[in-house]
């Protein structure tokens, strides 16, 4: 059961861990609906501004789901609740600039690598993704499916590599990723990709390189420096 909260650490983040544990004890279960927040910050002894900051770690760590008027749901089972990367991140505090970095760090040599091995099969693949996205954005796309469309898309990207580990470690921070894509969508979602893409169906792996960084350049004014290291 909801244990009393000790105040001598950082309550939200033994709010996080005390809602883990529990579904790790089958105590919660997905799909459960966690109490209304002013009774659940009573049983814990916390405020609720420190419980509110604990169900917006545990939404983007994808263990809750918040649904407007609704309450928040247990959304991850036993073995999904733990992600060590994603919930480190969190817990250190860790910055939307640091994903940013690291996925301009990851994502540009990806780019370059998906230029260099793209198939003829993965081409017309992506080609269908490219037309479903420009289809979305002439119908008006609200924020929620840009960010699906721009998950897809770079994903996508990172699958072309062929690097398993690369895979593995960008498929443990989507949530982080999808956190960061929330707060910094931006202007001319389609075109960007387009460039990315037609550089990568061309097989030309400077201009992915190239086009890749430049994305991330006009969406994130604070890394101009980017295209100092990628100039075509």
């Amino acid at each position: 059961m909801f244990q009393p909260i000790e105040e001598n650490v950082s309550v939200y983040k033994k709010v996080v861990a005390q809602i883990q544990e529990m579904i790790m004890h089958g105590e919660l279960k997905k799909g459960d609906r966690l109490p209304p927040e002013r009774q659940l910050a009573e049983m814990l002894g916390v405020g609720r501004p420190a419980l509110k900051q604990a169900i917006s770690a545990l939404e983007v760590l994808g263990i809750i789901r918040s649904r407007q008027g609704d309450g928040n749901y247990i959304t991850a089972d036993t073995v999904e609740v733990i992600n060590p990367l994603a919930m480190q991140f969190y817990l250190k505090n860790g910055k939307m600039d640091d994903i940013l970095e690291f996925r301009y760090i990851m994502e540009v040599q990806m780019a370059s690598l998906a230029a260099a091995k793209i198939t003829e099969e993965e081409i017309g693949e992506f080609q269908a993704l490219m037309d479903s996205m420009k289809e979305a954005i002439a119908g008006g796309a609200d924020l929620k499916t840009r960010q699906y469309y721009n998950n897809l898309f770079h994903f996508r990207v990172v699958n072309l590599s062929g690097n398993q580990l690369i895979r593995l470690i960008y498929s443990s921070i989507m949530d982080l990723v999808s956190d960061q894509i929330r707060q910094t969508d931006g202007m001319y979602f389609y075109e960007s990709h387009l460039k990315i893409f037609e550089a990568i169906k061309n097989r030309n792996p400077k201009e992915a390189a190239y086009y890749m960084a430049e994305h991330f350049q006009n969406k994130f004014p604070n890394y101009q420096y980017y295209m100092d290291v990628h100039a075509l």
